[in-house]
């Protein structure tokens, strides 16, 4: 049997959602495909090579149409799609944090929020800083979010340090990922 390209990116996701990223591996992909090692190495050279197709894949998935016509908004849009992308899939964070593709369909998703930042005024060195405060706080939320320990991990440990004891219930209460994330773009994009 021929495969294709996609059909050894749909089994390296069905590996990813079984395995983890941990467990990922091209012998993995072969396995769910009903494959020999070879064939699976036909289209991916390396475990480095699979994962940014599946990061490229994740973030080109970012629907591009129906983004609001506000600049600041458009980028916010923008930003809280690229995060759910990445939600839609185990270590989705993770993954696509430990590459670096530059491809039309990742390079597309920062044109729109580069494109959003300069509308709206700011200078070409402050949008390129903060598209990459946006990306990198939304890979780190979402890393976090997909791997966040229980919070009595981390409670007791709390009464020893003055100021995380003072505001301990606020920092381990049950405050969505939404909010956190929602709280930290606006503050980014100066909207709070």
């Amino acid at each position: 049997m021929r495969w294709t390209q996609d059909d050894v990116t749909a089994a390296a996701f069905a590996t990813l959602e079984q395995e983890g990223l941990e467990g990922l591996s091209l012998r993995g992909v072969a396995r769910v495909l009903g494959a020999h090692l070879n064939s699976v190495s036909w289209y991916v050279k390396t475990k480095a090579s699979l994962i940014e197709k599946m990061a490229d894949a994740i973030v080109g998935s970012v629907a591009l149409d129906d983004l609001p016509g506000d600049p600041v908004e458009r980028v916010r849009t923008m930003i809280g799609r690229y995060r759910r992308a990445m939600l839609g899939h185990r270590d989705g964070g993770r993954l696509v944090a430990g590459t670096y593709t530059s491809t039309d369909r990742t390079l597309r998703v920062a044109e729109v929020i580069i494109g959003g930042l300069l509308e709206a005024g700011y200078s070409d060195e402050d949008a390129a800083r903060l598209c990459w405060a946006l990306v990198y706080f939304t890979l780190g939320l979402t890393q976090e979010q997909q791997t966040t320990p229980p919070a009595d991990y981390v409670a007791p440990a709390l009464a020893a340090y003055p100021a995380l004891a003072k505001i301990g219930e606020s920092l381990l209460s049950d405050d969505s990922f939404d909010a956190r994330f929602d709280f930290g773009v606006a503050r980014l994009l100066r909207l709070t």
